[in-house]
């Protein structure tokens, strides 16, 4: 009768434990352009010089849309 509600309890936390986990997995990424500075430090710290500048024009990218967004004065385009 105690192994029966040891089991019990064991499988409840096992379960609070999955919903946990498959919340947090499932959360929202963080917005990037909460800090643009951090894209520019990875492209620094970067080892390769093709994921240097891989991440260099990530960042550029990122930092055009966030200022697109925020209002920001976006580039003329010239054809």
């Amino acid at each position: 009768m105690r192994q029966n509600w040891l089991l019990k309890l064991a499988a409840f936390g096992f379960v609070v434990f999955l919903v946990w986990l498959l919340a947090l997995l499932t959360l929202p990424p963080d917005d990037p352009c909460d800090n643009p500075q951090a894209d520019i430090s990875a492209a620094v710290i970067a080892d390769q010089d093709g994921d240097q500048e891989a991440l260099v024009n990530r960042a550029i990218i990122l930092r055009g849309d966030c200022q697109r967004d925020d209002g920001g004065e976006q580039p003329d385009q010239e054809m």
